[in-house]
């Protein structure tokens, strides 16, 4: 059996990043960056108030209280006129350039707010209130390096140097088959003995969160004939991820016609829930073959597949921060496998640390439990039990 962190490392080195193709700005949103964009703009490109008030010479502001001549203003957008002496003051406001001769701004607050003289009642130093040109970024600055998955800030900063348009990676298509007799579609009415398809659903959801894109290829029924067929509709796609029949059980018969079709390089993990986990090629394309109950297929979805989506667009982070935290409640696991208990966050401990406890049952065929979580409490092999307050690693999902 793999270690999840050793079938991680496996599966990651299946993965190669995918073509470039360039978009638009405002369609870049959670796009991964193929290249790094190098400004050529000074940002911002010239020194202005950072605040609304007067822009003066500190020096004037020394005997503070002090009155200056307002000899002029300049809002957001103007050029400026005049130049500031001593003595003088020019109203500005957030945003407009420095007037020539300015070296601070007093901000309005610290005014009596004239029109034609002003009282400055604080002494500032040079450069107070001002942001000068080139403080966030200058020509040849990195402004987001490759591998970023981009998030609104980033499109502000790509933005404010002046780039229209972005070289990003093309989304990954990930084809979603779910097996099984008993499976029928979501909407569906349900007879004795069947059950809704709820993993396609979620898959199909968390593919595209991570960035793909999804080709359904709906149920195949526990036959190798009719697995092998859907198999072979997506060998068109980037990566292939199956639900079910990957175990041992008399009617699994994914991992055989996998082998047949490509190869296997392993099919279980030392971990709870999701200990069959079939990785492989189909016709050359990456393969992974999750577990059938819905608790296990996106724990072992949000372990293996979705870093593998993320490498697929030449992402950097390819899983989600960790962070410690205490346990509210005491737990009991296998000595052999990783667990990932399904938890919430419940306030801060007396240390400072976030306090977790857990959601529900804990059985890997409880939905309900999983949606109400929102991190996953992680438990390594050979801790056993923990007491409550015991420290433990927690994998946010939320």
């Amino acid at each position: 059996m793999e270690s999840v962190g050793g079938a991680q490392t496996r599966i990651l080195s299946l993965i190669a990043p995918l073509a470039n193709e360039e978009v638009r700005l405002e369609d870049a949103r959670e796009r991964v960056l193929a290249e790094p964009l190098i400004s050529t703009s000074t940002v911002p490109p010239f020194d202005n108030a950072s605040m609304d008030g007067y822009a003066v010479v500190a020096a004037d502001t020394a005997a503070a209280p002090r009155t200056l001549a307002v000899i002029g203003s300049v809002r957001a957008g103007d050029a400026p006129q005049g130049r500031v002496t001593p003595d003088s003051a020019i109203r500005i406001m957030t945003g407009a350039p420095l007037p020539a001769g300015a070296d601070a701004v007093v901000r309005l607050e610290d005014t009596d707010n004239g029109s034609e003289s002003v009282t400055v009642v604080v002494t500032v130093a040079p450069g107070t209130a001002v942001r000068h040109a080139g403080e966030d970024v200058r020509p040849g600055d990195v402004v987001l390096a490759a591998g970023t998955r981009l998030v609104a800030a980033d499109l502000a900063a790509a933005a404010a140097v002046g780039c229209g348009r972005l070289t990003v990676r093309r989304r990954p298509q990930v084809a979603i088959l779910s097996t099984g007799d008993e499976l029928v579609p979501c909407g569906r009415v349900t007879r004795a003995g069947q059950i809704v398809d709820c993993n396609a659903v979620a898959l199909a959801a968390a593919v595209e969160e991570a960035g793909g894109t999804v080709l359904n290829l709906g149920i195949a029924a526990d036959s190798p004939d009719d697995i092998r067929q859907h198999l072979l509709r997506a060998i068109t796609s980037d990566l292939i991820i199956s639900t079910a029949g990957v175990s041992v059980g008399d009617h699994d018969h994914v991992r055989d016609v996998v082998a047949e079709l490509g190869d296997i390089d392993f099919w279980r993990v030392a971990m709870r829930p999701g200990r069959p986990l079939a990785v492989g090629h189909v016709r050359g394309v990456p393969f992974l073959g999750l577990p059938g109950n819905p608790v296990s297929s996106q724990v072992t979805f949000e372990l293996f597949a979705r870093p593998a989506i993320l490498a697929l667009q030449g992402a950097t982070r390819l899983h989600r921060r960790r962070l410690r935290a205490e346990l509210a409640e005491p737990v009991e696991t296998p000595d052999e496998l990783d667990v990932f208990l399904r938890g919430s966050f419940a306030g801060m401990a007396v240390s400072g640390a976030p306090l977790v406890g857990l959601v529900g049952t804990q059985s890997s065929g409880a939905t309900r439990s999983l949606a109400a979580a929102d991190c996953l409490i992680v438990v390594a092999a050979g801790v056993g039990r923990l007491e409550r307050g015991s420290p433990v690693e927690v994998l946010p999902v939320r």
